[in-house]
């Protein structure tokens, strides 16, 4: 999970548990702590952090298949201008596709 993320909960779980611990002492002085709303915000959080880790690896999955098919791309360009350029002076590559200059 995100560090950004463990922090707050973890305060926030530390409070629901003193909380939880001191309730009465909390009555005694007229605090309400809505216990539910801190459990189910750290739970929501808690949820939400581990979608954004699944999400993240498979965006850097997708990102690793697009640079590898960019390497492929960039080598098949490559190979498949190289004989040409050889082959015919570059008065003539504009007509193949190739935008080189040299």
């Amino acid at each position: 999970m995100n560090k950004i993320y463990m922090e707050p909960i973890a305060k926030a779980q530390s409070l629901i548990e003193g909380v939880r611990k001191q309730i009465d002492v909390l009555a005694k002085n007229g605090i309400a702590v809505d216990v539910d709303r801190l459990s189910t915000a750290c739970s929501a959080l808690e949820q939400a952090g581990a979608e954004q880790d699944v999400a993240e690896a498979k965006l850097k999955e997708a990102r690793e298949a697009a640079h590898a098919c960019l390497e492929e791309l960039k080598e098949a360009f490559n190979a498949s201008k190289t004989p040409i350029k050889q082959r015919f002076s570059p008065e003539v590559w504009l007509s193949f596709g190739i935008q080189d200059k040299k």
